[in-house]
């Protein structure tokens, strides 16, 4: 028992020097040393817990593109580390195996920094989807609730189409979607919810079936038109 522990122990010292050695090269003269510092010393204790830290890396970098003071800056930093924290606590209590993968603990903590809940993250963990559908139902949750769509909508959309079991390419579609009933009139929260009927009908009934091509009665096919220029 002490020898596994002692093991573990020596892997997540290891896991962070090998972070914290990143983090320095991937902020080398890209951010003031003060905030590369503070990116090093949250993130390698991130890194130790199971976080993710490119969105860190990210963040810092970001903050100092846009000429932002470094003390807000390193506010925001603190605070994409919470979110992150709130994510992977949100997919543990959601029953995802451990470790969860830092790709689904980042897409939850996008889709918080958006407005969802931790709540909503593990509703949508919860859908019986394969770990790759639900980090893309995140990443697109986000995308909806920062496009003005309500919580309570979005996770109703993104939910309902992870249930009905749409692809990665279907889900991300859904953003643009909502922006075309919005376009023509709607709000947000119509448009979602109107797509959302239309998932949970497909999620009861399943996706119309596969008819095959249609018969060509002899004649050859037709060219496929030549890309655009």
């Amino acid at each position: 028992m002490m020898r596994t522990g002692m093991i573990l122990g020596l892997t997540l010292f290891a896991t962070t020097l090998d972070a914290q050695q990143t983090i320095a090269e991937r902020l080398t003269g890209r951010v003031p040393s003060e905030i590369a510092a503070l990116v090093q010393e949250l993130g390698g204790a991130a890194a130790s817990r199971g976080l993710p830290v490119d969105p860190l890396i990210q963040k810092a970098i970001e903050g100092n593109a846009k000429a932002i003071p470094a003390d807000r800056v390193a506010i925001a930093i603190r605070g994409v580390v919470a979110q992150l924290d709130s994510a992977a606590a949100a997919l543990r209590d959601a029953g995802v195996a451990s470790p969860v993968d830092t790709l689904e603990i980042a897409a939850g903590g996008f889709a918080i920094t958006a407005g969802l809940r931790g709540r909503d993250i593990g509703e949508l963990a919860r859908t019986g989807r394969p770990t790759s559908d639900v980090i893309v139902g995140l990443r697109v949750a986000g995308t909806l609730a920062a496009m003005g769509v309500p919580r309570e909508e979005t996770v109703r959309l993104v939910g309902s189409s992870l249930r009905a079991q749409q692809a990665p390419g279907e889900l991300l579609t859904l953003p643009g979607r909502v922006q075309s009933e919005m376009a023509r009139g709607a709000t947000p929260a119509q448009a979602a919810a109107g797509l959302a009927r239309a998932a949970a009908a497909q999620a009861r009934h399943g996706p119309p079936p596969d008819r095959g091509p249609p018969p060509d009665h002899g004649r050859p096919p037709r060219p496929l038109a030549p890309p655009l220029p």
